[in-house]
């Protein structure tokens, strides 16, 4: 078979990443810490088998649909980018062999991190209160979610050509392939009887989309709530999901094939879109001023203006700006504003720090596959003139949104919590100014964007905050409880009192923006960073 040559590259290619082991380390560390999180809120006692499962599998899930749709984002998007696309279809290998064997690959990457969970999930069967059913639903349950995130994936990659796109494009038809999911599983789950779940949810396509979320979610709830005698027809129903699945996945890899054999050759735009970008994307009003801007702008801070050269690069700062007048316009104009101001709040500011990560982490990425990068280092300009160009070009990207934000926030802390918000509004300020130093780092020596973006969140995020909630946990379960070292306790009690104080997250913050600085610093100096250890 002509396919197997692909299949073996494609393997020999995976395998030499380091983020395909990373992978499993990360699902079974967060499988592992749900684990020791439970435990220490409601302790490992008799009969709590079925509720650990239900978290496991819960973060199991959210596991899946964050990573696997980005596993296969770049695997034909990457073929089109270096040239090689057309040497497959010189030889016998049709669009659907490409993107079958690409597919089979990423799935079974994505599979690995299935496996690696498997022991962490056979924990609460020694627990008790845990049966077959349960374990049978949750299986065919996720692998649907794989199917479903593998089918966004793949369609992304065949219908963009740069990297940056089809991440998008991957997690915007992730997305949109959650809500069919839970919709799909929500129809098939309808004909059973469920209890008293139709008094909380009234609206019927309501009804669909948190049947399906909520079974997928945790599958003991699926067996309370619907009658013992209905428990066959939900193990046939979950079964006919999951066939209905592997049916999508293969309906998107022939959708994905026909894609790729009539756009895989290098064709000049069409008019259509010529015309679209003359439109919409072209400067009309007080050009003479964008221009200066921009001349401006290339001297004083070259190493920023390679992010806003483009119209994409600035539709990323307006767009956000953009995103938050709506919001507050919405928010500002409807009811309750007093209970909803807090929780917009917080989500707008997670979504901007979030995003700010992922922009530092993929920053020079492009630069690194181009060779712009050995330019940029050969050029007169210094080390820390690159560094300090493109910290300047993140920050003004999502300067317009964050000074927004902060305004508002400001305004309408007095009204509500005002110490409480002035803590969080520190925590976004400090974030916002180090985890671009972050990301920078872990930009050049991540080969890969998931790794580099899940490294910046982790330290530059999870590590100022969830030191306070490990350190509260080891003394919850500490053995110095049972054995009557009252010292030991209150020197651990203290320790925590002082890392769950705001400031001390923020000096943890500055201090690991600091080191990763010097760091990156020193690895520009020394030209150490992925690309060369690739190479």
């Amino acid at each position: 078979m002509t396919v197997v040559p692909i299949v073996e590259r494609e393997l020999r290619m995976q395998a030499r990443l380091l983020f395909t082991y990373w992978l499993r380390v990360l699902g079974a560390g967060v499988l592992l810490a749900t684990s020791v999180f439970f435990g220490a809120d409601e302790g490992f006692g008799f009969e709590s088998g079925s509720q650990l499962f239900g978290h496991l599998n819960a973060a199991l899930f959210w596991s899946i649909w964050l990573l696997v749709p980005v596993l296969p984002a770049d695997c034909i998007s990457r073929e089109k980018r270096e040239g090689t696309l057309g040497l497959l279809f010189l030889t016998p290998l049709r669009g659907s062999d490409i993107v079958l064997a690409k597919g089979f690959v990423h799935g079974l990457r994505a599979l690995t991190l299935w496996l690696a969970v498997l022991p962490i999930l056979m924990i609460p069967f020694p627990l008790g209160g845990l049966t077959w059913k349960e374990a049978a639903l949750a299986t065919t349950t996720d692998f649907s979610c794989l199917c479903w995130a593998l089918a966004a994936g793949i369609l992304a990659s065949a219908m963009a050509k740069t990297w940056a796109r089809s991440v998008v494009l991957a997690y915007l038809f992730g997305v949109c392939c959650f809500l069919a999911f839970a919709y799909f599983h929500g129809a098939i789950l309808a004909p059973l009887r469920f209890g008293p779940f139709y008094q909380y949810v009234v609206e019927p396509h309501h009804q669909l989309l948190w049947m399906g979320l909520l079974g997928s979610r945790n599958p003991g709830w699926l067996l309370s709530v619907i009658p013992v005698n209905e428990h066959g027809q939900l193990l046939k129903a979950d079964a006919m999901t999951a066939a209905a699945s592997v049916l999508v996945l293969l309906a998107v890899i022939i959708i994905a094939a026909r894609r790729l054999e009539t756009s895989w050759q290098e064709r000049p735009p069409s008019v259509w879109r010529l015309r679209w970008e003359r439109t919409m994307c072209t400067p009309v009003l007080w050009v003479g001023f964008f221009r200066r801007w921009l001349r401006r702008k290339l001297e004083r801070n070259p190493i920023g203006w390679l992010e806003q050269r483009t119209w994409s690069g600035r539709l990323v700062t307006w767009g956000w700006f953009a995103v938050m007048v709506s919001l507050y316009s919405v928010a500002f104009t409807g009811p309750g504003i007093g209970r909803a101001f807090q929780a917009l709040q917080n989500l707008m500011a997670w979504l901007l720090i979030v995003s700010l990560a992922a922009s530092a982490a993929g920053s020079f990425r492009r630069e690194r596959e181009t060779g712009v990068l050995e330019l940029l280092l050969v050029s007169p300009l210094s080390e820390t003139q690159i560094i300090h160009g493109r910290l300047k070009g993140l920050w003004g990207q999502f300067l317009p949104a964050l000074v927004m934000l902060l305004s508002v926030w400001i305004y309408f802390a007095r009204f509500f919590a005002w110490q409480q918000n002035l803590r969080q509004i520190e925590f976004c300020v400090t974030s916002f100014l180090s985890l671009p130093v972050i990301g920078l780092y872990f930009s050049l020596r991540q080969s890969n964007f998931i790794s580099a973006a899940l490294y910046t969140i982790f330290f530059g995020l999870v590590v100022p905050t969830g030191l306070p909630m490990i350190l509260m946990t080891l003394v919850d379960i500490s053995p110095y409880r049972f054995i009557g070292a009252g010292d030991a306790l209150q020197f651990l009690h203290l320790v925590v009192r002082l890392t769950q104080s705001q400031g001390m997250a923020i000096s943890l913050q500055i201090g690991l923006a600091a080191y990763f600085g010097r760091r990156l610093n020193r690895d520009l100096a020394r030209r150490n960073f992925a690309f060369s250890h690739s190479a």
